[in-house]
């Protein structure tokens, strides 16, 4: 089996705010916890159950541009990764900005 990332994912523990719509339709307000990090998104641990193609914002403290993130995978209830949610940015021009995250963790 082939791996299909790219590039690696960095492990940080970096409090967010996640809003959006959770896999029943309710709108939600989380505050969550990106676990790790690469150039095209993140994995993030949230309380909602969130569907795959379903776009969230992920507000970090101390940065007034929020960031859109399509959801493309979410870990099985009842499984180790129950909870994580893999996210890629909704607009291929959004990217972290590194050097503020690397002070957080």
């Amino acid at each position: 089996m082939s791996e299909r990332r790219q590039q690696g994912r960095l492990p940080v523990q970096i409090p967010v705010v996640l809003r959006g719509t959770d896999s029943v339709g309710r709108v939600f307000f989380d505050r969550g916890q990106i676990v790790s990090i690469d150039d095209r998104g993140a994995r993030v641990h949230t309380r909602f159950h969130l569907k795959q193609g379903s776009e969230i914002t992920v507000e970090l403290a101390g940065e007034e541009n929020h960031k859109l993130l399509r959801v493309v995978w979410s870990g099985e209830a009842g499984s180790f990764y129950d909870g994580v949610v893999g996210l890629e940015f909704a607009d291929s021009d959004y990217s972290w900005n590194m050097e503020n995250l690397r002070a957080r963790w």
